[in-house]
């Protein structure tokens, strides 16, 4: 078999979604520190350039990690905003340094995934929005509501986190931790109702 042949058959068969199932798996056995494009890379038994063709760096690295991480809640969000926080809370937690990851893909601004959440958000509270409510009203309360899920979703993750790499105790239980949050949603619902 000849080189551009071998190289045209790797390509073939590397595709953006096996790159993001192998970062995935990594990530959820060794952590966000540890995902790297040289790791990915030996994982799939090719070189780091080839990723560059499907993945153009890092930070879009992190958004497609964290679309995977969101899918769930966005594919088909629930009506109810308090039911779309607790979706986005669960699956957030529910994936190694979920919320670092989703954190840092809204922060970029361009990457899609921000605007996914964005108007997921705003069309489950603006259908929920009690009548009179502006556009924008409905838009900010989405969006704090968002910030409240994805903040708090990295505080209980952090906070994890330092309790098993120290085996700290008194940590706050997770089920606390998302009765807290619940009730945080419904106040700043039960405010933009008002």
């Amino acid at each position: 078999m000849n080189f551009t042949f071998e190289l045209q058959l790797v390509s073939m068969q590397l595709s953006r979604e096996a790159i993001v199932a192998i970062a995935l798996d990594i990530l959820s056995q060794y952590g966000l520190a540890d995902v790297s494009m040289r790791r990915i890379a030996g994982a799939l038994g090719v070189a780091p350039g080839a990723l560059y063709w499907h993945i153009e760096n890092k930070q879009e690295l992190i958004a497609a990690l964290a679309d995977a991480i969101i899918a769930p809640v966005v594919t088909a969000p629930p009506e109810d905003p308090e039911a779309l926080c607790a979706a986005l809370w669960n699956h957030v937690l529910a994936t190694r340094d979920g919320a670092e990851i989703v954190i840092a893909a809204i922060g970029q601004p361009d990457a899609p995934v921000r605007r996914t959440l964005e108007e997921t958000f705003a069309l489950v509270v603006g259908r929920s929005a009690p009548e009179g409510a502006s556009i924008s009203d409905a838009t900010v309360a989405a969006n704090g509501l968002l910030h409240l899920t994805l903040g708090a979703a990295a505080v209980q993750q952090s906070a994890t986190q330092l309790a098993t790499a120290t085996g700290e105790r008194g940590l706050r239980p997770v089920d606390e931790a998302a009765a807290e949050h619940a009730a945080a949603v419904k106040l700043l619902l039960t405010g933009m109702k008002r």
